[in-house]
């Protein structure tokens, strides 16, 4: 197992996730959803985040709206609830105020490594497209009440 695969399964053993004895393709696509362009770009190896962030992207919406429409109110007000949790600023906090260690789980390019520490540094808006790819491949892999629960547990 590489250091980069141990990282991915302790990050996905650990609350809200709580992944363990992962298949080989359990961990194939939470691979993938820790993966950003620079990463492939560099070491021509893997596939990007990309497809599973916009996946995961519409699941997070599909939750947030389902939320906002529960607690009532006319269509501007559910919009700015829904933004108030989807938005990458949001995410991405909530990501950082649960302790969730996607950043050490990342794999990117050169230019995302701090040099002093050769941690991974995630941008606001990497942190939450690598949460929306995560929730991306939950929903393939568990199904949409799975992805739900996910995201109401991290972003609410």
């Amino acid at each position: 197992m590489t250091s980069e695969e141990a990282k991915m399964r302790e990050l996905l053993a650990s609350p809200p996730f709580s992944k363990r004895d992962l298949t080989s393709e359990e961990a194939g696509l939470f691979m993938e959803a820790l993966t950003h362009d620079s990463y492939v770009s560099e070491k021509g190896e893997g596939v990007s985040y990309e497809r599973l962030e916009f996946l995961g992207d519409a699941v997070t919406e599909l939750a947030a709206s389902e939320y906002a429409y529960r607690l009532g109110g006319d269509e501007g007000e559910m919009t700015d609830v829904k933004q108030s949790i989807v938005s990458n600023r949001c995410i991405s906090a909530s990501v950082l105020k649960r302790g969730i260690k996607i950043d050490s789980a990342a794999r990117v390019g050169n230019g995302h490594i701090n040099k002093r520490t050769k941690m991974p540094v995630l941008e606001e808006n990497m942190r939450a497209d690598i949460f929306e790819a995560i929730v991306g491949a939950f929903y393939l892999l568990y199904g949409l009440e799975e992805a739900r629960r996910l995201v109401l547990a991290v972003l609410l």
